[in-house]
């Protein structure tokens, strides 16, 4: 079998495989956005895995549109030797769609789309955060108790919250 030979600049420096959805961090370092998000997120680190240089905590990442437009180009190219197409990725979340489920929490619809947002990403979850998810779902559960409904969202209101650190103030607030 012909072996393949990948352009080195279609290749991740952290995870070593072609890139899906290629985002270029402040330092000008092109990465996969999984890859980079799971770094600076999950991992907790807070510099540029190539360069070293500070990444400040709200520092965004770039979509590389032509990068990912050429790895689509290749891929299509080398088709008859077996590589696969990589999709074009989903627009990232928006926080008016967010606010559009929040006030539709009356729908059990909502509730589910919110909790599959969730589990979906940590760029998802911060735009979740940032829209005031968590406190709408502490609100919501404080609703449902004190109206003695156990409604069907209530398990996924929970389920939402698993995936924050929900600051002490912020309960409070919901409390009083």
């Amino acid at each position: 079998m012909e072996e393949i030979e990948v352009p080195q600049y279609f290749i991740c420096p952290i995870s070593l495989q072609i890139m899906r959805d290629p985002v270029t961090a402040i330092t000008g370092i092109t990465y996969d956005r999984e890859s980079i998000e799971q770094w600076l997120f999950n991992n907790k680190n807070t510099t540029c895995p190539v360069s070293k240089q500070l990444l400040p905590r709200d520092s965004d990442l770039t979509p590389n549109h032509t990068l990912r437009r050429l790895i689509q180009a290749w891929c299509t190219q080398n088709a008859s030797l077996g590589i696969v197409r990589i999709p074009t990725p989903k627009p990232p979340l928006q926080k008016i769609q967010v606010l559009k489920l929040l006030n539709n929490l009356h729908n059990h619809k909502s509730l589910v789309q919110l909790e599959l947002l969730a589990a979906e990403n940590e760029r998802n979850r911060k735009c979740l955060l940032e829209a005031g998810v968590p406190r709408a779902m502490i609100i919501f559960i404080i609703n449902c108790y004190r109206k003695r409904q156990i409604q069907k969202g209530l398990q996924e209101a929970l389920s939402i919250l698993q995936f924050f650190k929900i600051p002490k103030n912020e309960v409070s607030l919901t409390t009083q």
